[in-house]
């Protein structure tokens, strides 16, 4: 990973991560927006331990922490469909295509290093930006604007190599998740 972005990465993140402590109910009583503050809490989770990683090699943050969290972020998309998505056709393709994700999901082709994954499996990388996508585009839990933003952002760390792909994608969820809530 390229070492000029790191310090910016973990500001991003930090300020993120303090930003939604600070604004988020932990009670999740909040019906409404429960399955997002729980997928955000994921995320911010991920990111802690993703920020670790960055710095230090930790056999078990490296191959079972950060898969099953991955795992457990695609998961909630489920969650979130069926509490407030009105089921389209289109959304029904995209929720089979979650499954899938999650069937094909095999821990081990996500070991990393440095933040980085050790052998990315290409396919399951590709086909999980393309039901995101199609997930992102159909929902109906998601305004007009959030659609573009989220699809955005799984293109985005395409920009980079494939195998630093999930680190670009944790810190611009995290860092737009601060721009979007910054006072």
């Amino acid at each position: 990973m390229n070492k000029t972005l790191l310090p910016f990465y973990t500001i991003a993140t930090i300020i993120s991560i303090a930003l939604f402590l600070y604004n988020v109910d932990l009670s999740f009583k909040d019906r409404v927006n429960r399955p997002l503050n729980i997928k955000y809490l994921v995320i911010c989770i991920s990111s802690v331990f993703l920020l670790y990683s960055l710095y230090k090699t930790n056999k078990y943050v490296d191959e079972y922490i950060l898969p099953i969290l991955l795992f457990i972020n695609i998961g909630v998309l489920l969650f979130i469909s069926f509490h407030n998505n009105k089921l389209t056709n289109m959304h029904i393709i995209s929720i089979i295509g979650t499954v899938y994700l999650l069937l094909t999901f095999n821990y081990k082709d996500f070991k990393i290093k440095n933040g980085a994954l050790i052998k990315p499996n290409k396919p399951w990388i590709y086909q999980h930006i393309i039901i995101l996508g199609l997930w992102y585009l159909s929902s109906s839990y998601l305004t007009r604007k959030s659609k573009i933003i989220c699809s955005l952002l799984i293109v985005y760390p395409l920009l980079f190599p494939l195998d630093e792909y999930f680190i670009h994608r944790i810190v611009s969820l995290v860092s737009v998740y601060f721009v979007l809530n910054f006072p």
